[in-house]
């Protein structure tokens, strides 16, 4: 950034020094040319030399936008010329200087329009050549096909998030999630890639690409949160799991394995009042409103848990509490309301001083 920065100020600094070149210029040119027909310099070479410097200092940077102009219409039309026979976006990369927000596009909109359009071969050349050289990228290639949802492509992009690499570091990588809703199912897509490897551009490409439905993703949330190696090998999957096989809820755009409870009992505003004070999650009164939790969440390195309890929905869409406390259903720390796309942690129903 701060590089970017220095030559964008060098930029303007040499723009403005050619404006004032060009002005200046144009000025002694006006002047020498009218001086040169009046009396008092008849004879006398001032005029001359007035313009002289004022068409050199003019032509300047006129012969200069020229170049600029002529090299950049030169490498458009090189660019064009080149991109017309690649094969894939990753040939981009390899012959290319691109940013990461325009490889994340790309590299997207190639993968699942090739997927959508059913071409294997199209949408096997977006990895890098050494995974293709594999022997079970084909066999990969056609699992893949066999369960993939055709239509992601067309689908928005829900909760976008990628990792941002060094910017000092010569090897370019990226990372891109997002979720994506396609005829009332939710998926989750993951694609991970290498843009820039001057070294090895056999490791260009696309390096890790997964798309699962909501009750796959919660499997392999819950996985990584146990610290398993759960498809660890695994480089290109589509996996779609059974909802009758697997109770799965999008929360806050996070999928988790979900436990049924009974039907919610109790809304926002009363969840509100009877927070109001605190207390503990294992009060008589809470634990017969929200009943037992359907999700419970204790990370290793912490004596605190989180618990997520359906509540009453509004206007037809599901809600959700979730709750922190010290210990298990010990002091409650804050309670939050969630949606399946959002956490409002700006008006939480409880939050301990």
């Amino acid at each position: 950034m701060a590089l970017f920065s220095m030559t964008l100020i060098y930029i303007v600094l040499a723009v403005i020094v050619l404006a004032i070149l060009f002005i200046v210029g144009l000025i002694l040119l006006i002047r020498g040319f009218l001086k040169r027909y009046l009396a008092e310099y008849a004879g006398k070479k001032t005029p001359a030399v007035m313009m002289t410097v004022g068409g050199v200092f003019v032509s300047l940077p006129v012969v200069i936008f020229v170049m600029i102009a002529v090299w950049s219409i030169s490498s458009s039309v090189k660019t064009i010329y080149d991109r017309s026979h690649y094969e894939c976006v990753p040939d981009i990369w390899r012959n290319e200087s691109v940013s990461q927000s325009s490889a994340e596009d790309e590299i997207i909109k190639a993968l699942l329009l090739s997927a959508d359009k059913g071409s294997k071969e199209a949408f096997a050349r977006n990895f890098t050549p050494e995974l293709q050289k594999g022997k079970d990228f084909e066999k990969a290639v056609d699992a893949f096909f066999s369960n993939y949802p055709v239509g992601l492509s067309e689908c928005e992009k829900e909760g976008k998030t990628a990792v941002n690499p060094d910017p000092n570091q010569s090897v370019k990588t990226g990372t891109l999630h997002f979720g994506c809703t396609l005829d009332d199912n939710w998926y989750s897509v993951t694609v991970e890639f290498c843009y820039r490897n001057t070294d090895h551009p056999e490791k260009v490409g696309v390096t890790d690409f997964k798309v699962m439905n909501l009750e796959a993703a919660a499997v392999y949330y819950d996985e990584s949160l146990h610290g398993t190696d759960y498809l660890k090998d695994a480089y290109l999957i589509c996996d779609i799991k059974s909802s009758s096989e697997i109770n799965a809820r999008l929360i806050g755009d996070i999928p988790y394995l979900w436990t049924p409870g009974g039907t919610p009992k109790v809304t926002a505003d009363e969840l509100r009042s009877l927070l109001k004070e605190g207390g503990r999650l294992s009060d008589p009164i809470l634990r017969e409103k929200l009943g037992s939790p359907n999700i419970g969440i204790k990370q290793d390195d912490s004596t605190e848990y989180g618990y997520f309890y359906e509540i009453v929905s509004e206007n037809g869409e599901p809600r959700y509490v979730y709750i922190q406390t010290d210990s298990e259903l010990g002091n409650i720390l804050w309670a939050l309301i969630c949606t399946p796309h959002e956490v409002d942690d700006k008006h939480p129903l409880y939050e301990k001083k």
